[in-house]
């Protein structure tokens, strides 16, 4: 017995890195020394920037192995390969086949500078060096458990183009525009107006919220009219349109004004019928939810092919994170407004939190800065990428959130016949290809993958022949193609190094000019005291193809799709992005009066100024409760301190409760369960309806609006989905009490406010009930808020329970929630039950405060620890810190690396 023991304790372990003693990387340029603290945590000191990349492959391997080969067969669309025959990896693949990550990565290859390639390929003999001679099972304890069920391949070597694959994933979860423009489509279908449509989608300008750059002052901001100010970057092999300003097929003066509209062919999937209301509110009931203004057969057909598109790219595994809680915080304070003269800047992206991380610590640090040793930086990297794509160096920091914008439109092709499609009149020939998709321990198959000049085919991708007869007018009539900046090739491959050595704003800028992807808000500050904001990115220049286009002040009836709101006919180049904008327009600003910058997913620049960057972003609640914060403590004479700064990230007033609270806790009810709610609400209410781990009231409120969304646009919109969008909540605190929105078509009656808010109260009690028991008095946000940590392979329902309590972690309570600082969302998704699962789906996946006046001078955590080994110490060290809001100090001197060191480690050229 104990000897078994024994065995299964020496295979568990197995996978365990040794961090000490000597290792050996044949072909290192000179003796590299790794400086482990007692997180785990890597500090990597060498000759040559080669030898930096060499260790930090080696070190990654050996702390997330599994973790990077996961990702490698992901991004190739290979999921199937490693796990077997299961249907969401197999849909997976033929989703990320179609797009060709893979194919795209190759050709980036042939793009980045040699350099670049030179230290992909250093990472790559590192990674190499540490899994040339261990067995699956030496690598990853989960390759030992999935060899129980499937056939376990060798381990391919590792390749420079294996990384760059990776940032194709990255941009997928950082984009955000698809599910916006996939809600109107459907909102369409069940409203038959989309105008009504368009008020779900309030401007950022009707908030109330200030923008990232509230003015021009600082900044290099004109008239929105005046852009492209520099002619823009043309796009090539064929895309986009020749710049022409025609008129809508259909509306436009060449177009046959007789057109039927009815035709198959999509013409009028964005257009809009008038809606059979009475104006009062008061209008007869409707009977049904679906087709409610007589859609045509083909706006039907296109909703489901758009829908079923949707549907089928949502089936990728979510690596960073995805929709509406995926967003970040970040601000600067000036040195004029802090306590040690210099610049602080925070940062925390609000990302999945994955488990292991999706981030690693590690300090990349020439012994002697040369022509060949060119780092010395600190911050957070990717498993299976060198570099950091957060971090400091010694004359610069700089932070990361996502910009949102609109870099991915949904094009209807109208299909000629089966190879081609319309283009300007013409036929034209989709490019067609065979992708064979191997099954470990199953039978292989073939997918045929098309593209057309604007992207591949993703409305067919999961759909089989007899679902698809049944679309209305669908087979042959047309196909959903999927238009988006991260599928052209570019250079992004070359920026991370490129903002790793950065010093001054002109070089954050020249970075930013090949950041292509994805759109990211750059925030930094340099040692010498600057502080200022970069937007870069591969942005699309949109026509203006009707008035319509761009006005997001006035919802109104029209073809919408030139502007990336809605899907756009590709038969008509017309609607063609135009090319890019040059970096020279991309907003950015030095230094403003306000001595600070808030950036926190919100609109870039006010709507008048800067470019078209689309409709896509944040409402803005968060980043105005960080300014307001800033701003009360500039008035007051506070100077900011790093402590000042990590609670502010903390933050965690609801806006939920500011906006609709108090209409909760006042509705008039006969119901004493309600009333006794309303009083909790009340009394949190007074005391700032902050979403603390033990406040009953932020679970009452939370509860109460996910249940409000049900009873009102879940009965409304066929197929919608909920999400805690902040653009929702602009939508309901600006509802007259007698909206038509307010009413559940479900019922006999035509609810008001009053009656919906009501109805929601009742449903939460009955919800938080099932969940934490009848007694109010014992509820509190944080039973029901909660995070487990999660393992993307191994942690799913699906896994035996053995299995899977072994690799994910134990919960932890959490504060905070949607469009708060501390943003920890969660879905107000309601099931079949009444019930809503309240745990984290995404949240701050780590936090930074860096103050300028001292290398020394700043903190880091993230949400659970520095290695994927279940068995580590060091798998969630750092988890339970994070979730209350604590930090660990952020060592950069060698000095200060050396007071906290607990392992070393010495890797030599053999």
């Amino acid at each position: 017995m104990l000897a078994g023991g024994g065995f299964l304790v020496k295979q568990l372990n197995k996978p365990l890195p040794y961090h000490g003693g000597e290792h050996v990387i044949e072909g290192a340029d000179g003796t590299i020394e790794i400086i482990r603290d007692e997180y785990g945590i890597p500090n990597i000191y060498a000759t040559t920037d080669a030898d930096l990349f060499r260790a930090q492959g080696y070190i990654h391997a050996q702390d997330r192995f599994f973790e990077m080969d996961y990702r490698r067969h992901m991004t190739g669309g290979r999921l199937s390969e490693l796990v077997g025959d299961v249907e969401a990896a197999k849909q997976a693949d033929t989703v990320i086949r179609s797009m060709g990550w893979r194919k795209l990565a190759e050709e980036e290859w042939d793009m980045i500078s040699q350099e670049s390639r030179d230290f992909y390929d250093a990472y790559a003999d590192g990674v190499n060096a540490y899994i040339a001679d261990r067995s699956p099972g030496e690598l990853g304890l989960e390759y030992t458990v999935l060899s129980l069920s499937v056939p376990v391949a060798d381990i391919e070597p590792w390749t420079g183009i294996d990384s760059l694959a990776w940032l194709k994933a990255m941009a997928w979860d950082l984009k955000n525009n698809i599910d916006d423009e996939t809600g109107r489509v459907v909102a369409y279908a069940s409203l038959g107006d989309s105008a009504r449509v368009e008020e779900l989608y309030p401007a950022f300008s009707t908030t109330g919220h200030e923008p990232i750059l509230p003015s021009v002052n600082g900044t290099n901001l004109e008239d929105r009219d005046s852009y492209p100010r520099t002619g823009g970057i043309p796009m090539t092999n064929g895309e986009g349109g020749d710049g022409r300003g025609l008129e809508p097929a259909g509306t436009g003066p060449d177009s046959d004004d007789d057109a039927d509209s009815s035709d198959s062919n999509g013409s009028n999937a964005n257009g809009a019928s008038e809606s059979e209301t009475d104006a009062s509110g008061a209008a007869t009931r409707k009977a049904s939810t679906g087709n409610a203004a007589g859609l045509q057969d083909s706006e039907i057909a296109i909703t489901e092919a758009v829908t079923g598109a949707h549907e089928a790219l949502e089936t990728l595994p979510i690596m960073l994170g995805r929709g509406s809680a995926v967003g970040s915080n970040s601000f600067i304070i000036g040195g004029e407004h802090t306590e040690s003269g210099m610049p602080i800047l925070s940062n925390d992206p609000h990302l999945t939190i994955s488990y292991p991380s999706v981030w690693y610590q590690v300090g990349l640090h020439c012994v002697k800065i040369t022509d060949n040793c060119t780092y010395d930086a600190t911050g957070f990297s990717f498993s299976g990428m060198p570099g950091l794509i957060i971090g400091r160096n010694s004359e610069l920091a700089w932070g990361l959130t996502n910009l949102g914008g609109d870099v991915t439109d949904l094009v209807i092709e109208k299909n000629t016949g089966e190879t081609t499609y319309e283009r300007d009149g013409e036929d034209v020939e989709y490019e067609i290809r065979t992708e064979t998709i191997n099954v470990a321990g199953g039978d292989s198959f073939d997918i045929e993958v098309r593209e057309s000049i604007h992207g591949p085919i993703v409305s067919d991708l999961l759909i089989d022949d007899t679902k698809a007869a049944d679309l209305p007018d669908a087979p042959g009539d047309f196909s959903v193609a999927l238009e988006w900046t991260a599928l052209k090739p570019g250079t992004t491959g070359d920026a991370i190094f490129a903002i790793n050595r950065a010093s001054n704003a002109d070089e954050v800028r020249e970075a930013a000019a090949i950041f292509e992807v994805p759109a990211q808000n750059i925030v930094f500050t340099t040692a010498d005291g600057h502080f200022g904001y970069q937007a870069p990115g591969r942005f699309p220049i949109r026509p203006t193809v009707t008035d319509a286009d761009g006005d997001l002040l006035t919802p109104q009836e029209g073809n919408l799709g030139a502007d990336g709101r809605w899907p756009r006919p590709g038969w008509d180049s017309a609607y063609d992005w135009q090319g890019y904008y040059d970096v020279e327009d991309m907003p950015s600003a030095l230094d403003p009066d306000e001595g600070f910058i808030v950036a926190a997913n919100q609109q870039v620049t006010p709507s008048e100024l800067g470019p078209y960057l689309g409709s896509y972003s944040d409402a803005g609640y968060r980043s105005q409760a960080i300014r307001d914060e800033i701003e009360a403590d500039i008035d007051s004479g506070t100077l900011f301190t790093v402590e000042r700064a990590e609670k502010i990230m903390m933050l965690d007033q609801s806006p939920y409760a500011l906006e609709l609270g108090q209409q909760f806790a006042d509705v008039s009810s006969d119901n004493e369960r309600v009333q006794e709610a309303q009083g909790i609400l009340s009394a949190w209410l007074e005391d700032g309806g902050h979403n603390a781990i033990n406040e009953s009231g932020a679970a009452i409120m939370a509860s109460a609006y996910a249940h409000l969304i049900d009873n009102t646009l879940a009965k409304q919109i066929e197929g919608f989905y909920p999400s805690n969008s902040s653009n929702y909540l602009v939508f309901f605190a600006g509802l007259e009490e007698d909206s038509q929105w307010w009413d559940n078509p479900e019922t006999e009656a035509v609810e008001t406010r009053d009656d919906a808010m009501n109805a929601a109260l009742v449903a939460m009690d009955a919800d938080l009930s099932e969940q934490m028991g009848e007694d109010m008095s014992e509820w509190t946000w944080g039973q029901i808020h909660v995070e487990t940590p999660t393992h993307p392979v191994m942690g799913g329902d699906t896994i035996p329970s053995i299995v899977r309590n072994y690799f994910n972690g134990d919960p932890l309570p959490i504060p905070g929630g949607p469009s708060i600082p501390n943003a920890n969302g969660f879905s107000p998704a309601v099931d079949e039950d009444g019930l809503v699962d309240y745990e984290v789906t995404a949240g701050p996946s780590m936090r930074i405060v860096v103050d300028m006046s001292d290398l020394d001078a700043a903190t880091w955590i993230i949400s659970s620890g520095s290695s994927g080994h279940p068995r580590s110490g060091h798998v969630d060290d750092q988890f339970e810190m994070w979730s209350k809001g604590e930090s660990l100090d952020w060592a950069f001197t060698r000095e200060a690396v050396d007071q906290t060191a607990r392992d070393t480690m010495i890797i030599t050229g053999g």
